[in-house]
This record gives C-alpha cells, structure tokens and sequence, in this order.
C-alpha cells in the first residue's frame, strides 16, 4: 500500500520497542498501522526531544483511547499522531507529506493521502500563515519589559516549534523545485546559502543550548521567523 521503509520492533530503541509491544497486542486488529517518525527516528534527537509514534486505526473510541493510553503510561515524553483510516481519507489538502516522508513502518500498512504540487503549495502557504502569525502576535503584544511576564518561556518555547515548522517548509519547498524531500536538516543545510534559514536550522540543532536566551527573550527568534517568512512567500508562485 505505501511507500514507506520498514524497521523491525526488534530494532527499535528500548523505549519505543516497548511502547510499540504494548500497543500492538492491546489494540489487535483495531490498530491498521504503526510508523516510528519524528528526531529520534532520523537520529536527530536532542535533550528536549519527544518520541513519535503514528498510529493508523480502524476504528476508535473511548475504550480504545483508553487502552492507547495505557499503553503510554510510566513512559518517556510522547508525541503521538492518532488517525482513522476514515479521516485519513478526508484530510486536508496541506500536511499530506508527513505520510510520505520520514515515516518507518513497524507494524502494519495504510494508504496515503495523494499529494500533487497544488498540496505541497498548500503546505507552504500554511505554514506561511502559522509562523507568521504567532511570530508577529508576539512581537506586537508580548515584547519588551514593560510586558515581561511569566509567560515570556512559554512564548519561546511556541517561537522554537515555529522554528521546526520553518524546517518543514525548507523541505517541502524543495519537493516544489524538482528536488527529493530532505528526510534530515543536514540536507537543508547543504542546500542553502541564505543566512536566516542557516540560522533557523541551526536553532533546531542547538536548542538545549540556546533555549535560556530565547526563553528570556524570544524578539530574535520572532524577527528572524518574521523575516523567513516574507521570503518564502514572496518566492511563491501567484496561482
């Protein structure tokens, strides 16, 4: 059914191959498919890294959220990704690529959504509207120590996952030039000269690092994605 690569559970991390034992015999026949994705499943993890699992149901209910969870219970920071394969079927014309790319199946199959060039355009304009937007809001109304509050690491914090968000667009973009999809930020990396972008990826890099300075003070980190994103969509076609 898709095109994604296979890992065995044997060869998962201690941590994931655990989790995906517990759901796979306590969801049965309800669970289609399991894929490992996200910075540990392309050996990018960080100290601040979360574990990602995509689970493909069947069917869900109550019961079932409830097993799912169970199943997570006493275990590590988690990001998990729940689907029906109905909902699969009406999804959205933008975030399609994440079925494609940087997904390992482990247990089961499932079809992709179709993408075309109009879904990886949808991608960018979306993700032209979220950055931008959460970026801009907090420039405007949270900046500055006249409105310094407790919140200012939580708005860091948003700007950085906007940052990863900048990093997807970066990847998508190159679907749309002709290029294969860079799976890692390596291959980002390589590709671009443009400063801002370098530097964005390099805020995903380091973040354990750097997380104090834009916790403290998150205006650079909004300014910079501000900027990325006024590129981006000046570069985009105007279909």
């Amino acid at each position: 059914m898709s095109n994604l690569p296979r890992t065995a559970i044997a060869d998962l991390p201690d941590e994931e191959r655990g989790v995906a034992e517990a759901l796979i015999a306590a969801l049965g026949g309800d669970l289609a498919a399991l894929a490992w994705q996200g910075s540990w499943a392309r050996g990018e993890a960080n100290a601040e890294s979360d574990h990602d699992f995509f689970l493909m149901m069947r069917r869900l209910d109550e019961e079932l959220i409830g097993k799912i969870s169970e199943a997570f219970a006493g275990g590590g920071h988690w990001s998990t990704y729940i689907k029906t394969e109905e909902e699969l079927r009406q999804y959205p014309a933008h975030g399609r690529l994440q079925f494609w790319h940087g997904m390992w199946l482990v247990h089961g199959d499932f079809e992709q959504p179709p993408v075309a060039r109009e879904n990886i355009l949808a991608d960018l304009r979306y993700f032209a509207v979220e950055i931008g937007h959460d970026a801009r809001y907090r420039l405007v109304h949270d900046r500055g120590p006249e409105r310094a509050s407790a919140d200012s690491a939580r708005h860091g914090r948003i700007l950085y996952y906007r940052a990863k968000m900048a990093l997807l667009a970066m990847k998508s973009r190159e679907l749309l030039d002709g290029r294969e999809y860079p799976v890692t930020r390596a291959e980002p990396r390589e590709r671009t000269t443009d400063v801002d972008e370098l530097a964005i990826i390099g805020v995903g890099e380091r973040w354990p690092e750097v997380k104090g300075d834009y916790e403290r003070d998150f205006a650079p980190l909004g300014l910079l994605l501000d900027r990325f994103v006024r590129k981006l969509v000046s570069e985009l076609p105007a279909e």
